[in-house]
């Protein structure tokens, strides 16, 4: 009995200590893409997780994460082709899968790809959207596809400017304000907007797109 309880605890232990370095990981990754702002760098070190021996189901997670990175690096064309080469997520990762590969798509000009993937995805971004923490990043590509299709709200990427989790995020709200206020010929209101998507898209394609 004594013996056991040790072998328990020391499983414990072991828990425990892979738990915070998956957290530590995840913490050095996101202060690389949302803090820093390097999307190649944040790429390079998914690139070093992939090269490292680990499970299918890993491999495939570690991917996505990194296409995560690709799509605000703007390498769209390679964006798609690794998530086109996934037949299986799991299905936690999936919002994730589909927001990157719709986004990517959107903004490589390639509406109807964009469209046929969004179509897939209503049923799981519906079955998701409740939870917090996918819940902002859907609302995303529903007002993108939105825009992309004639119904871009002011409103939403108003909000998403002002309220957006990270800068990033923020960015993009204030990229559709600039494009929505352009179309509508609004140049000096445009051009606050995408002063600010630079700002804030330091580093993306979203300040690339936004030098207009």
């Amino acid at each position: 009995m004594k013996y056991f309880l040790i072998i328990i605890i020391l499983i414990l232990i072991l828990i425990v200590i892979r738990i915070k370095k998956q957290i530590k990981d995840v913490n050095y990754l996101n202060d690389i893409l949302y803090i820093k702002k390097e999307p190649e760098k944040y790429i390079d070190a998914m690139d070093i997780i992939l090269a490292a021996k680990q499970t299918e189901k890993n491999k495939i997670i570690n991917n996505i994460q990194k296409t995560t990175g690709m799509l605000y690096a703007g390498k769209f064309d390679e964006l798609i082709e690794i998530l086109k080469n996934i037949d299986t997520a799991p299905k936690n990762w999936l919002p994730i899968y589909y927001q990157n590969i719709i986004l990517a798509s959107f903004f490589n000009k390639d509406k109807g790809r964009a469209n046929e993937e969004f179509k897939k995805a209503k049923p799981i971004f519906q079955e998701f959207s409740k939870n917090q923490y996918y819940k902002e990043f859907i609302d995303i590509v529903y007002s993108v596809s939105d825009f992309y299709n004639g119904k871009g709200s002011k409103k939403y990427f108003t909000e998403l400017a002002e309220t957006g989790a990270n800068d990033y995020r923020k960015s993009f709200g204030y990229y559709f304000l600039g494009m929505i206020n352009k179309n509508e010929k609004n140049p000096e209101e445009a051009s606050k907007n995408f002063k600010y998507a630079m700002e804030y898209g330091k580093g993306s394609f979203i300040e690339k797109f936004s030098m207009q």
